[in-house]
């Protein structure tokens, strides 16, 4: 009998491919309702995927804790004013919230300072956008070869596929059975047997 899908939104060690988290629901669950539930780490630098661009949830990632930090690729369509120009390719922009998030989200206020990065990578240049906002701490190009290094994501993720394919009977058939597995095994398993999703890697910031 076919075991019911599940989503998964991890938070994976790009080095070490270690799981630190994962929050599991049903395909009718969006991946950011399942990131708001992951337990970010302090004095961390967190590589998110463009489909985590909210405002509410990366402020609210980053107000979770002390440092909690994020980098990102920049939409093309990014609205923005300039703040301060740090170099050509540097700036500090503020990006207007949507009325609909602070409509849910009285207490943000409308517009939210980011760091717009502009470099090139390989033949290509490239945008991102980053809470870290001391560009003489963190240079443009290191935090550019940072998220390139996102190849980790997927390699990690092949391992999890690995696993999960030397076994791809389960016996429990009900969903909310087959998720309390998973569950079980993210607790003692290094990479936890679970299929599908989306992750979000965590880096600690030195």
């Amino acid at each position: 009998m076919p075991w019911p899908p599940i989503r998964a939104t991890c938070l994976m060690d790009r080095q070490s491919h270690e799981l630190h988290d994962a929050q599991l629901g049903g395909m009718d669950c969006g991946e950011l309702s399942l990131a708001t539930k992951l337990q970010g780490e302090d004095r961390s630098l967190a590589l998110f995927d463009r489909a985590y661009f909210s405002a509410a949830f990366l402020l609210g990632w980053q107000a979770a804790g002390e440092q909690r930090h994020r980098l990102m690729c920049a939409t093309e369509n990014l609205h923005h004013e300039l703040i301060e120009q740090l170099s050509p390719s540097d700036t500090l922009i503020r990006m207007p919230l949507s009325q609909r998030t602070r409509q849910l989200q009285a207490e943000l206020q409308s517009q939210w300072p980011v760091r717009l990065i502009d470099v090139a990578v390989g033949a290509r240049r490239r945008r991102f956008i980053t809470s870290l906002h001391d560009h003489r701490a963190y240079p443009a190009r290191a935090l550019a070869e940072r998220h390139r290094q996102c190849i980790e994501i997927e390699l990690g993720f092949r391992e999890i596929k690995g696993k999960r394919s030397e076994n791809n009977t389960l016996s429990a058939a009900e969903d909310g059975m087959v998720r309390a597995k998973l569950r079980g095994g993210g607790r003692c398993i290094r990479l936890a047997d679970i299929t599908g999703g989306v992750p979000v890697v965590r880096q600690q910031l030195r």
